[in-house]
């Protein structure tokens, strides 16, 4: 991969300037994302913001959210009222018709009802011709187990059953099954009640007639772009097979019109990039850049395609082109395994040990921010979090805050398409902008997904159980307090940024993703020392709570030894109260010592956590 950029930087004017790109006229985008997620909602509107965009968005109530219930009708209306206000609109299909993208796995409407909702968005073309309409929907994903509240309930159960069965099916598509794979289908068959499969194939076959007319409507000119999204795709699944039979009806329309590739998330900012790239007729030139290993033939986790063929969608989509010839608006650098597939990146595996190969990768990108072409890093060798050893390098040279872009999170599609979008958005940002973009996602992808959020996790099993100390009323409360600590240190030990201008939430209630707040002034407690405070109140007041019963105990005592001494009391010395009074000293100082260790615990995790990260540079 080093003789495309060598190709890239040899037809370069020798110039360490910033290559000059298109400027960012006024204007207002109307956005509908597919629900209140951080990556979906605040992360994109941030960075469209940051590149001098208004983006119009509807009231979040009406979107879904930890709830799991957005409200299609709504969200329509509040188009039809602010659709005049926009230069452009980039809409969520699967919010606007089901009400979010979780909506779309778990409802249970009527086909007229879903027809008779993108009607009405397919009507806005007429109404402002003059505004392009972007949409983007997704192919209703199939995992091989479901997670509570986002899959239909019976899935908990059977959603293992209902995976191999739709894999059996999509292998059956395209060749023979074996006699064991036929005996393992009737199997499944037997075990998974037949009212959740026709209740999950029946969903997805509407959603199916739904993105048909979407495909069609892209053939006619109704939208300026429509982009299909195939939500966790992995090879030889339901939606896999689903999204071959979609693709090949969309085979006659221009790339220009429609795209079909693996991803959800990314596509509300990958649409708004596209958005003002035809704004400015601008159509970057890209060269992508591999370590040495899988590169562009690595299919990764949740994707189901190499990742060379889902790039080269993703810089179609936005009306870009790849070059390995001439100088480029954009290196995208796509840190890839030295194996074809990835794993997880709370894995073991993944502890920076800097690798010859990962060296050699950071040169290329040092050589090409060098020449003044902007580096737009997508760290895909681990699903759900970052390279531990690709950030250390970064780390040790000093390039973190050198790259236009750096994502890492949730699938490769996901952070490609962020990728390629911040890269390109990255122009038109002011330098404090560009510099919390970065913060963003360092201490999202990296921190948090890498590093905290397996920590997290085993904190949460441990406060469930009872064996680690919780200082929050709720679970979920004390897990973000945890969180907020941890990502507040890192901001600090490793990137040099003041902690008490980043604030941390878990939006959703879950541990899966976290939001970043990174603000412009230091007006955000430390959680530390919040934890610290309580921590020392609680034990302060159980020590003064030993005191009192010492001091009751003494007095009782000196009583009782009083009373003893006067021949004169005609009353025996009653030696009950003294003995309560003892075991209520007993059981204070048990309480104390019981908070002293589980402190003294909290303190052995934080610093094994701590332990898991390479020494800061002095």
């Amino acid at each position: 991969m080093l003789n495309k950029l060598q190709k890239a930087l040899g037809a370069a004017v020798v110039t360490v300037l910033v290559s000059i790109g298109p400027s960012v006229l006024a204007k207002t985008i109307l956005y509908v994302p597919q629900d209140n997620r951080p990556v979906d909602f605040a992360y994109t509107v941030r960075t469209a913001e940051d590149a001098g965009y208004t983006v119009l968005t509807p009231p979040e109530k009406y979107l879904s959210g930890s709830n799991l219930h957005g409200q299609p009708d709504k969200l329509m209306d509040w188009v039809d009222e602010h659709a005049g206000k926009a230069d452009a609109m980039v809409l969520s299909v699967d919010s606007l018709v089901y009400g979010g993208l979780v909506d779309s796995r778990k409802h249970n409407l009527t086909l007229d009802t879903m027809k008779a909702r993108l009607t009405k968005v397919e009507a806005l073309h007429s109404k402002y011709k003059n505004v392009p309409i972007y949409v983007f929907s997704t192919v209703m994903r199939s995992p091989w187990a479901g997670g509570k509240g986002v899959e239909p309930d019976y899935y908990l159960q059977y959603g293992s059953d209902m995976y191999q069965l739709a894999s059996l099916q999509a292998k059956m598509d395209s060749e023979n099954l074996s006699p064991q794979e036929r005996s393992d289908w009737f199997a499944i068959m037997r075990r998974v009640p037949m009212e959740y499969l026709q209740d999950w194939y029946n969903r997805r076959h509407k959603n199916m007639m739904i993105n048909c007319q979407l495909i069609q409507d892209a053939q006619k000119g109704v939208f300026t772009y429509y982009s299909l999204g195939h939500d966790d795709n992995s090879v030889n699944t339901q939606s896999s097979l689903e999204s071959k039979y979609l693709e090949m009806a969309g085979d006659n329309i221009p790339k220009t019109a429609f795209g079909s590739f693996p991803g959800a998330d990314q596509l509300g900012l990958l649409l708004i990039t596209r958005a003002n790239n035809d704004f400015n007729n601008y159509h970057p030139k890209v060269t992508v850049i591999y370590p040495l290993g899988g590169g562009e033939k690595t299919v990764p986790s949740y994707d189901g395609q190499a990742i060379g063929k889902t790039i080269a969608a993703h810089v179609e989509a936005i009306g870009g082109t790849i070059t390995d010839s001439e100088r480029p608006d954009l290196v995208l650098a796509v840190n890839t395994p030295l194996t074809t597939s990835t794993s997880e990146s709370g894995n073991f595996e993944n502890f920076p040990i800097m690798l010859q190969s990962t060296k050699d990768f950071l040169q290329q990108i040092e050589k090409a921010v060098e020449a003044g072409i902007p580096v737009s890093l997508v760290d895909m060798a681990f699903s759900n979090g970052s390279d531990n050893t690709l950030v250390y390098g970064l780390y040790q040279d000093h390039m973190m805050y050198r790259l236009a872009a750096y994502n890492g999170w949730n699938t490769a599609s996901n952070s490609v398409g962020y990728g390629i979008s911040q890269g390109v958005l990255a122009h038109y940002m002011t330098d404090n902008a560009h510099r919390n973009m970065l913060t963003t996602q360092y201490l999202d992808n990296w921190a948090y997904q890498a590093n905290i959020r397996d920590y997290i996790y085993r904190m949460q099993q441990k406060v469930e159980a009872g064996t680690v100390k919780q200082y929050y009323p709720t679970v979920m409360g004390e897990m973000q307090s945890r969180t907020k600590e941890q990502v507040q240190r890192y901001a600090s030990t490793y990137l040099d940024i003041d902690p008490k201008t980043v604030n941390v939430t878990l939006p959703w209630n879950r541990l899966f993703e976290v939001y970043i707040d990174v603000h412009d002034k230091a007006d955000v407690p430390l959680e530390a020392e919040v934890r610290h405070h309580i921590k020392s109140r609680e034990l302060k007041q159980l020590e003064n709570k030993l005191k009192d019963a010492r001091k009751a105990v003494e007095e009782e005592k000196k009583k009782n030894a009083e009373a003893a001494k006067n021949k004169e009391n005609e009353e025996p010395v009653n030696l009950e109260t003294q003995q309560q009074l003892e075991q209520a000293e007993a059981a204070a100082q048990a309480a104390y010592q019981e908070a002293l260790a589980a402190q003294d615990l909290n303190e052995k995790e934080e610093q094994a956590q701590r332990n898991r990260t390479w020494s800061p540079q002095s």
